[in-house]
C-alpha cells in the first residue's frame, strides 16, 4: 500500500510543480520514464486493434403478394344510387343506405296516357293514379259532316253540315244532313270524267256513252245501216297507244250498224287488229272485215270466232264481246281497210253498246 500511495504522490507533485525542465523533486531524477499515468488530464492510450466483423453478401428478393380484402359482413348493397333502383307508377325509387324503396309522387303529376280521348292520367299524391278531364279531343277528320270536341271528359260530336264528304265520283252530289253524308246521283248525261268528255248514268256512273233510257234513243251518227254508208272513224296506226270508241245502239232484229276506218301499218309496228263490244246484257254481234291495201289479204279467225263474208266481199270474223282476226297482206306493208259491224243476232228490243277498236 506504502508503495502505490508514494507513486501517486510523486505524480501529483510532478504534475502541479512548476521547477523547470531536468528539475528532480523528491528523489526521482530527470529522465525517468513512467509506465503509467493516473493524471485523468494527461491519459496515453496505445492503438486500439479490432478484428473486423466478417461481411456476408446477402442479396434480397422482393415478391409482390395480392391483396386481398374480405369482404365486410353482412348482405351486399342493394343499390347505390336511386337510379339503381325501380319503383310502380306514380312512385318515385329511392336509395337509402344501400337498400332501395319508394316514394309517392306528387298529385297531379302526369302519366303517359291516350290521345285523342280527352282525359289525362295523372297521380293522385297516395301513390295510385287518377283521371281528370282534358280539352284533348281526336283530330278532326275532314270531310265526316261532324265537329269533334270534349265535354266533361268524353269525345264530343255535333253535326257540322258545312265539312262537305267527297266519295271521289263524278257523278254525285256530296252533301251533309244532320251530321251524316248523303250522296246523291247526278242527272242523267251531266258531263264527267276526263275534261268532262263522258256522261252519268242513272246509277252514278262515269261512262264513255250516254246511258240509253226505255226510249231506245240511238246517240251514234246515224245512217250506218249498210256497209257502204258506213260511218268513217277516220285513220289509226298500229301503234298501240292509237284507237278510240264509238257510241251506239242496235234497235230490234233488223238494226244494223257498220263502222269503217283506214289501218295505217306504221314502221317496226305490228299489226295486232282488236274490237270489243261492250253491249248490255252482253248482248248484240261483233263483225270485224279486212281488205289489205296491196297484195292479196289474209284474215286468221280466234278459235272462238266464227269466219264470215262482208256484203262487200271482203273477208272477216265474227263473234262476242273481243274479235281480233289476224291479217296478212303480200309484202311488208299490213295497212289494210277495216270494216266493223254490230248487229243483233238474239233479236233483242234494244241493246245499247259502246265500241272499242284499235289497229
Amino acid at each position: 500500500m506504502r508503495g502505490t500511495w508514494t507513486i501517486a504522490a510523486v505524480l501529483v507533485l510532478g504534475g502541479c510543480g512548476d521547477s523547470g525542465p531536468g528539475t528532480g523533486t523528491g528523489g526521482i531524477s530527470e529522465g525517468t520514464t513512467t509506465a503509467a499515468s493516473t493524471d485523468p488530464m494527461t491519459t496515453t492510450t496505445g492503438p486500439t486493434t479490432s478484428e473486423p466483423e466478417p461481411t456476408t453478401s446477402t442479396t434480397t428478393t422482393t415478391t409482390m403478394t395480392p391483396t386481398t380484402t374480405s369482404p365486410t359482413t353482412g348482405e351486399p348493397a342493394e343499390c347505390q344510387t336511386a337510379a339503381d333502383c325501380q319503383a310502380p307508377t306514380c312512385q318515385a325509387p329511392t336509395c337509402e343506405a344501400g337498400a332501395c324503396g319508394t316514394m309517392n309522387m306528387a298529385e297531379g303529376t302526369a302519366v303517359d296516357d291516350l290521345p285523342g280521348d280527352c282525359r289525362a292520367t295523372v297521380c293522385d299524391g297516395a301513390g295510385g293514379t287518377k283521371e281528370i278531364p282534358i280539352d284533348d279531343p281526336p283530330s278532326q277528320a275532314a270531310g265526316d259532316c261532324k265537329l269533334v270536341g270534349c265535354l266533361q271528359g268524353q269525345v264530343e260530336y255535333t253535326p257540322a253540315d258545312d265539312d262537305l264528304p267527297s266519295d271521289g265520283n263524278d257523278c254525285t252530289i256530296d252533301t251533309c244532313m244532320t251530321g251524316e253524308a248523303v250522296f246523291t246521283a247526278k242527272p242523267m248525261h251531266s258531263p264527267c270524267g276526263p275534261m268532262g268528255s263522258q256522261f252519268c248514268h242513272a246509277d252514278a256512273s262515269c261512262q264513255a256513252c250516254k246511258e240509253v233510257t226505255d226510249a231506245c234513243e240511238d246517240y251514234g251518227s246515224e245512217p250506218h245501216e249498210t256497209q257502204a254508208t258506213a260511218h268513217s272513224l277516220g285513220e289509226i296506226t298500229d301503234a298501240d297507244a292509237n284507237g278510240s270508241f264509238a257510241c251506239g245502239t242496235v234497235q230490234g232484229a233488223g238494226d244494223v250498224d257498220w263502222f269503217t276506218f283506214s289501218g295505217v301499218d306504221a314502221f317496226l309496228n305490228m299489226v295486232d287488229p282488236s274490237r270489243t263490244l261492250v253491249a248490255e246484257n252482253d248482248a248484240g254481234r261483233l263483225c270485224v272485215y279486212m281488205q289489205c291495201e296491196k297484195g292479196t289479204t289474209t284474215v286468221t279467225c280466234g278459235a272462238n270466232d266464227t269466219p264470215d263474208t262482208a256484203p262487200l266481199g271482203q273477208k272477216g270474223c265474227c263473234g262476242q264481246g273481243t274479235v281480233s282476226p289476224g291479217l296478212n297482206c303480200t309484202g311488208l306493208d299490213d295497212s289494210a281497210k277495216v270494216w266493223i259491224k254490230v248487229d243483233n243476232p238474239d233479236m233483242l228490243a234494244c241493246v245499247p253498246y259502246r265500241l272499242d277498236y284499235h289497229f
